[in-house]
């Protein structure tokens, strides 16, 4: 996994987390407060796209800029990636151990837990540029993991110290990632151990006998890992080292409804993210993981009462909330939910763990070679997965199972390359196939992705890079324009209107395009807008048409056209151009409004009563579906 890491892009969030990583380093080396608060004091370079960053923690951004320091020649964003792959290789082996020592040390469930882990297309390229989800979900896994390991060995003295020093790197990593991730680890442990021991009756029993000294060893072991653990992670926190008991709390009401809301595109409908359905995330786990494995889970509930014979109730019970609480907790709390279920990652795992006892459930109805027969159904259900991760790479995370019909079906229902991860592999065909200019001029590529600035890092002496949205494409003098599907109205994805024309590259994965590069033919779209600015209409129109012979499908040229038609009091034409862009996206109430201002001119009071009703319709349901 490491090896593959540097084929993948920046994810949408890393400029501004590596920055954190460089603040926090900054702090201790040049008694820089940046990273104490993004909120009353704002970042100077990325401003509000970094507002509330102090209440995560740092570890894993500090790691990646503390070698970046050591080794400057290094690139920050391969070398985030080569531990985010790591961290990710990492949650699937300690995924299998969990799945030994929950089975009762069969590691034949161990290795099917970790090929199950391996062959998640979401968590496979999720590991390579996640460095957020990634290593909490690792730090989640670690925690129940060493616990699990220090109940059951805990008569076992020579165990004492691997088992402490397991459970204080697990807790590190998780206050280290998301410092209210770490409260929740304490109300795991508190009630993990209370069901064990009331459960279990030969724990009871044990504890009777040696008069509670095992107890006594176990409350040692905790309070060792969780002081230790958590007093080395504050040095990675600055907010934290400031106060480190109420500002946990701060981060803990803060991570529980983040106050950032952007829209996140779900079953077809673009919800604000703190409004998204109950079942939000259920669904996108559904949807986004092997069929087999989704089987296998279910089963796991309809096998339950077995699975409490056979591995015992405080086992089923560690899996049950470990998978379910956090889901369930967040539709409670109606707490905000980010890019799909990147963010609840950590639940993930002892689904897998479900699903892998599943299989050994099954198996124990059978005698013989037939026991073989379940496992041998389960790696072929894998099967379709495992040419999936090889044919999709590096794009495996936008994977979409049978039931949603794969990417295919997804597309226009759910956000696919939601990170930006596709942004590198359209930079490096531009590298490859776009002529360089003749010295002293250059050849300027703008997109709506992260990461231009990285991926054309040693190619500034001919290529220019700058941000532009895509709706606005039009409003700025590019030559190659990098864009994905994010964002892009629903209505235009479902029906075939994205991508849109002058495409010279495309990513496809499943199928259906995530990403792709648009060369501009003319850049009469750009100068028509220019001249709009300056109200010269004729101008204007002119180059608009000029430009609609090399590419119809800028909704944002024909509305520009329009106006400018309007302007010059050619109304039945503006008209015309109007409704072409409403055709491109009759989802834009303000295209309806210009429609509407336009008969109101023409005297047609009764098309223009039609079209203002039309768009105060459409911000109706808009306004609808974010309550």
């Amino acid at each position: 996994m490491p090896g593959l890491s540097h084929d993948y892009g920046q994810n949408g969030d890393e400029n501004v987390e590596a920055q954190y990583g460089r603040d926090i380093l900054n702090y201790y080396t040049r008694g820089d407060r940046q990273a104490l608060d993004y909120d009353a004091k704002p970042h100077p370079q990325y401003g509000m796209h970094m507002q509330g960053m102090q209440f995560y923690g740092g570890m894993f951004n500090v790691l990646g800029e503390a070698v970046h320091r050591v080794f400057p020649g290094w690139d920050i964003m391969h070398i985030r990636h080569f531990f985010a792959s790591i961290f990710g290789a990492l949650l699937m082996i300690f995924t299998g151990l969990l799945a030994y020592r929950l089975s009762r040390r069969q590691w034949w469930v161990a290795v099917l837990t970790l090929v199950f882990m391996f062959f998640s297309p979401r968590i496979f390229g999720e590991s390579m540029n996640n460095g957020k989800d990634i290593p909490f979900a690792l730090g989640m896994v670690m925690c129940i993991y060493y616990l699990v390991r220090a109940l059951q060995d805990l008569a076992v003295k020579s165990k004492f110290w691997p088992n402490t020093i397991g459970m204080l790197l697990g807790i590190f990593i998780i206050f280290g990632m998301r410092p209210a991730g770490g409260i929740l680890i304490i109300a795991y442990y508190g009630l993990f151990i209370l069901v064990y021991f009331l459960v279990s009756r030969e724990k009871k029993a044990e504890l009777l006998q040696n008069k509670y000294a095992l107890l006594k060893r176990l409350a040692l072991q905790l309070l060792i890992a969780f002081v230790a653990g958590y007093s080395l992670m504050l040095f990675t926190w600055p907010y934290g080292l400031t106060s480190p008991v109420s500002h946990l709390f701060t981060s803990l009401a803060e991570m529980s409804n983040r106050s950032i809301i952007i829209r996140t595109l779900y079953d077809g409908v673009y919800y604000p993210s703190n409004k998204t359905p109950w079942h939000y995330n259920f669904k996108w786990i559904i949807l986004t993981s092997p069929v087999i494995v989704v089987v296998c889970c279910f089963l796991f509930v309809v096998l339950a009462l077995k699975a409490i014979k056979m591995y015992g109730a405080p086992a089923v019970f560690i899996l049950f909330f470990c998978a379910l609480f956090p889901l369930l907790y967040i539709i409670y709390k109606h707490s905000t939910n980010f890019d799909s279920w990147r963010h609840v990652i950590f639940v993930y795992p002892f689904w897998v763990v479900t699903a892998a006892l599943s299989v050994d459930i099954l198996s124990s109805f059978l005698k013989g070679k037939a026991r073989l027969v379940p496992v041998v159904v389960a790696v072929a259900g894998l099967l379709p997965v495992m040419v999936w991760t090889v044919k999709a790479h590096p794009n495996q995370y936008v994977y979409f199972n049978e039931l949603e019909g794969g990417p295919k079906g997804a597309f226009g229902y759910y956000d696919l390359d939601y990170y930006q991860s596709s942004g590198k592999q359209s930079a490096q065909w531009i590298l490859k196939n776009v002529k360089r200019p003749p010295a002293g001029q250059k050849i300027r590529v703008f997109s709506n992705m992260d990461g231009m600035d990285w991926y054309f890092a040693r190619d500034t002496s001919w290529i220019a890079t700058n941000y532009a949205r895509y709706y606005e494409r039009n409003q700025q003098d590019w030559d190659y324009y990098i864009t994905y599907g994010r964002f892009v109205s629903e209505w235009q994805l479902q029906n075939g209107k994205w991508p849109p024309g002058n495409v010279v590259y495309s990513i496809e994965a499943g199928g259906v395009p995530i990403g792709v590069v648009i060369e501009r033919k003319s850049k009469g779209d750009y100068y028509a807008y220019e001249a709009l600015k300056v109200n010269d209409f004729a101008k204007a129109a002119t180059l608009s048409e000029d430009y609609l012979k090399v590419d119809k499908t800028n909704e944002m040229v024909y509305l520009n056209y329009g106006i400018a038609l309007a302007s010059l009091g050619r109304l039945d034409e503006a008209v015309g151009a109007v409704k072409a862009a409403v055709a491109l996206d009759p989802v834009r109430p303000d295209f309806y409004q210009v429609l509407a201002q336009i008969y109101k001119a023409k005297g047609d009071t009764q098309n223009a009563d039609q079209a203002m009703m039309t768009a105060q319709s459409i911000m109706a349901q808009q306004q609808q579906e974010e309550d």
